[in-house]
């Protein structure tokens, strides 16, 4: 690929665009043609009385619908030969990509997100009371889970930082770049505002900056499903102002919003969380500097 720094300004942002509208018809089109097939099983099973009343399959479903982002980036990934390096950054071809960075990325959504909602609760933002837990049930949510949080990562943190970073040959850009996309992505949901969309943007930079400094995207499909799960399923939370029938705790009757919790937008539209993962990204930047590792 030919790399766009040598070119005038103008090429260098018409191509970036274009890298961004190609990012969006991989959206747009998985979703409709998905959409087309999926309503059709879903309206079947509807009409069965399979999924009817069943919180559980309802929620399942709800999830496991974005596997068609899934298919768009790989259907792009292996037609389109220039887009055939973008490969080896999902598979264990990348030495990043492994079973280690995997479970820390498990492990730093729970804790973040674990974190804001523990601190939340004892602000007296809201109450938990215990709803239900079936093991195997919870695994099915969380593999659920992990295939939306996952295919917005392969789609931002896979396709498109990697075309942003080997053009331009700049890690600061392409994080950021993709970063703004990725929040722009979440602009229509409940309670959207100018915090919740600085904390969207935020999480997009450190989960960016997770893929540059240990070349895993692994990692940050963990980080980012375990902090859903954690949210929506565990705590029964909004989730980025989306709420799921199904969960294991229940939030109770008493809410109140503060610098912690955001009724509407959950625990990611506030204060709390906004500092908090800007911290993480000033930590991860300093330590990484530290051992000499620098952005262009």
């Amino acid at each position: 690929m030919e790399n766009i720094q040598d070119k005038k300004w103008y090429v260098n942002v018409l191509y970036i665009l274009w890298i961004c509208i190609i990012s969006y018809a991989i959206l747009f089109i998985s979703e409709i043609i998905g959409g087309l097939f999926i309503s059709r099983l879903v309206k079947g099973l509807f009409t069965s009385g399979l999924i009817r009343g069943d919180v559980y399959i309802y929620t399942f479903i709800m999830y496991i619908l974005f596997i068609d982002i899934w298919i768009g980036v790989l259907f792009v990934l292996f037609i389109f030969k220039n887009n055939h390096y973008i490969i080896d950054k999902i598979t264990t071809k990348t030495k990043g990509n492994n079973m280690a960075n995997l479970f820390w990325g498990l492990f730093i959504g729970f804790v973040l997100n674990g974190l804001c909602a523990l601190i939340a609760m004892i602000n007296g933002d809201f109450t938990l009371r215990f709803s239900q837990f079936e093991i195997f049930r919870a695994f099915g949510l969380f593999f659920a889970v992990f295939v939306q949080s996952s295919a917005e990562e392969l789609l931002c943190r896979g396709f498109m930082y990697q075309r942003l970073l080997k053009s331009t040959n700049s890690p600061a850009f392409a994080i950021i770049f993709n970063s703004l996309f990725f929040a722009a992505l979440h602009l229509f949901n409940n309670g959207m505002s100018i915090l919740p969309f600085y904390c969207i943007l935020i999480f997009g930079v450190f989960a960016s900056m997770l893929v540059y400094y240990f070349d895993s995207l692994w990692m940050v499909m963990g980080l980012h499903a375990m902090w859903n799960f954690t949210q929506s399923i565990l705590l029964g939370l909004p989730n980025s102002g989306n709420n799921v029938p199904y969960s294991i705790f229940k939030i109770g009757s008493s809410v109140k919003g503060s610098f912690a919790y955001d009724p509407i937008f959950g625990l990611e539209g506030t204060i709390l969380s906004c500092v908090l993962i800007t911290i993480c990204c000033v930590l991860l930047y300093l330590w990484k500097s530290k051992n000499k590792v620098e952005m262009v």
